[in-house]
């Protein structure tokens, strides 16, 4: 990809996930891409807004499964990966905007979030055969798609702890079902 698609595409996302879709004009992504405003260079990477919006899906889907659950035996390195990747402009415009574009929506489902269930439940279910693997997975993914929801929704500090208290606590939990021998006290 080249600097110049690269810069687009990074202003239609910020673009995106502060004015939403709908309100973003081609104009506005020209300018938080440097580009000369009215002139076209829009054109030369993506034939439409709709386009772009495609390209920032495809971004946020076209990676490798290690990256959206990755495979790290240090949990707390694995949660901060996971919110990493899930980034609050992404998550903006998928709770904001795709619902006018529901394929666009499945995409991100089928990849992202059922690909990180299907993996993280595979890992437990190997780990721990006598727990509802499916069931453990939902719980611990949930609560760090919700952490991060709430900091896209409402800002820092919404979920009343900081990052690294909750990714401690979090990890916990998950080794204890990964290992029902480990202790979950991150403070023990």
């Amino acid at each position: 990809m080249s600097e110049s698609r690269r810069r687009v595409l990074h202003a239609a996302i910020k673009c995106f996930a502060a004015k939403g879709y709908a309100a973003t004009t081609i104009a506005d992504i020209e300018e938080a891409a440097g580009l000369s405003v009215g002139a076209g260079g829009t054109y030369r990477h993506f034939k439409s807004k709709q386009e772009m919006l495609e390209a920032v899906v495809d971004q946020a889907v076209n990676v490798p499964d290690d990256e959206i659950a990755p495979p790290s035996l240090d949990i707390e390195a694995v949660a901060h990966e996971m919110l990493d990747y899930m980034r609050t402009d992404m998550l903006r415009i998928y709770l904001r905007d795709l619902d006018a574009f529901p394929e666009q929506r499945k995409r991100i489902n089928d990849r992202t979030i059922n690909t990180s269930y299907r993996v993280v439940a595979e890992r437990i279910a190997q780990n721990n055969p006598d727990i509802d693997a499916d069931a453990a997975a939902a719980v611990i993914l949930g609560s760090l798609i919700n952490f991060r929801v709430n900091e896209a929704l409402i800002g820092d500090g919404a979920n009343g702890v900081d990052r690294d208290r909750f990714v401690t606590t979090w990890a916990g939990i998950y080794r204890s079902v990964l290992d029902p021998n480990t202790n979950s006290d991150p403070k023990a």
